[in-house]
């Protein structure tokens, strides 16, 4: 079996984030909750699934006191976090070389040095 981490970040009401990972004890929590389901159908409840798993990782590890109800109508939204080697519009495409300065090989006819 793959590990079972995911990585959340939380966005409050109140402009506080957090960063928290859910692992495998929030979705076997999540699997027996009224509202839950088997982790291989949580994309049938996407939204609400990756909210109670931030609110489940985030009170296991005492980062919040909320109640699943309050946490729930205080936070604005639950996104995978940016990733710090994720580069911007303007960078070079990560599949391409850089442009490099020097050529690479002579140019037809030229003379090569060994």
């Amino acid at each position: 079996m793959p590990s079972m981490l995911i990585e959340l970040r939380v966005e409050m009401d109140d402009g506080t984030t957090y960063d928290v990972v859910a692992d495998q004890r929030d979705v076997a929590r999540w699997e027996i909750q009224d509202f839950g389901c088997p982790i291989g159908q949580i994309d049938t409840r996407m939204h609400l699934a990756y909210r109670w798993l931030a609110w489940s990782a985030l009170t296991r590890r005492q980062q919040i006191t909320l109640s699943w109800p309050d946490f729930d109508r205080d936070c604005v939204e639950v996104i995978d976090p940016p990733d710090a080697d994720e580069g911007t519009a303007g960078d070079v495409d990560p599949g391409q070389p850089a442009p490099s300065a020097l050529a690479s090989s002579p140019s037809p006819g030229a003379p090569v040095n060994r």
